[in-house]
C-alpha cells in the first residue's frame, strides 16, 4: 500500500491525513470544522458556540484565534483571562475623615475613634485625611485616637507589586503598643492599603499630607 499522506493528498492544511489501505482519510484538526478537504475556523467566541466549552473567567473577554481562542481580563481586572481578579488600584474604598490626619490632636477634641470595625479590604487616603500613611513615627493621641498607626518602613515601588508592611500603633513613649501586618501597593499616582481591623481599641490607621 502506498502511503498517500506522505505525498500530495487532498487534505486541507488544517486537517490531519490518515492513511488507509488503498486510500486516505482527512479529518479537520481541533478548532476547525469541515469535511477534511475544506476546513474553516470555529469561532469559539460566537454566541452560537456552547458557552460551557469556553473556559474564560466571567470578568474576561473571549478572543477568537485560528483553531482556538484566548481569554483577556476586562479593564480594571488582572490575570491570565482564565483567572481574573479585581485590580485593587481600581477597586478600593476611601478614607477621608479629617480626624484621621496625623496632625489631628485627639485630646483637644475630646472624642476618640477606633478602627476595630473597619471592614477588611483595600483603602486609599484622600482629602482631609491625607494622601498616604505616614512612614515616620506619629505620637500617641493623634489621628482621632489614642494609639496612632503608621508604617515602620518605606512605601513600595510600582515594580514591587503588593508588599507586606508593618504598622506600629504608638505607645506613650517611643515604642509600639501594638504591631499590625497590612499590604501596600503603589498605583503610580497614589498608594492603596489592604487593611484588616485591629482587634482592640483605641487603635487607628493615620494619614499624612506629606508627599
Amino acid at each position: 500500500d502506498v502511503d498517500e499522506c506522505k505525498g500530495n493528498h487532498s487534505c486541507h492544511e488544517n486537517a490531519n491525513c490518515t492513511n488507509t489501505f488503498g486510500s486516505h482519510v482527512c479529518d479537520c484538526q481541533p478548532g476547525y470544522t469541515g469535511n477534511g478537504q475544506n476546513c474553516t475556523d470555529i469561532d469559539e467566541c460566537s454566541e452560537t458556540y456552547p458557552s460551557k466549552m469556553i473556559k474564560c473567567h466571567p470578568n474576561a473577554s473571549c478572543i477568537n484565534t485560528q483553531g482556538s481562542y484566548n481569554c483577556s481580563c476586562k479593564p480594571t481586572y488582572m490575570g491570565s483571562g482564565f483567572e481574573c481578579k479585581a485590580d485593587p488600584c481600581h477597586h478600593y474604598s476611601n478614607l477621608s475623615d479629617a480626624n484621621r490626619n496625623e496632625n489631628y490632636i485627639t485630646i483637644a477634641s475630646g472624642q476618640t475613634f477606633c478602627d476595630s470595625q473597619l471592614a477588611e479590604g483595600w483603602y486609599r487616603f484622600v482629602g482631609a485625611a491625607g494622601t498616604k500613611m505616614p512612614t515616620k513615627r506619629v505620637p500617641a493621641f493623634r489621628c482621632g485616637t489614642n494609639w496612632s498607626g503608621w508604617l515602620t518602613t518605606a512605601h513600595p515601588t510600582i515594580e514591587d507589586g503588593e508588599v507586606n508592611r508593618m504598622v506600629c500603633f504608638s505607645d506613650r513613649s517611643t515604642g509600639c503598643r501594638k504591631k499590625w501586618s497590612i499590604f501596600v501597593k503603589n498605583c503610580g499616582l497614589y498608594y492603596i492599603y489592604k487593611l484588616l481591623a485591629p482587634k482592640d481599641c483605641p487603635n487607628r490607621f493615620c494619614g499624612t499630607d506629606e508627599m
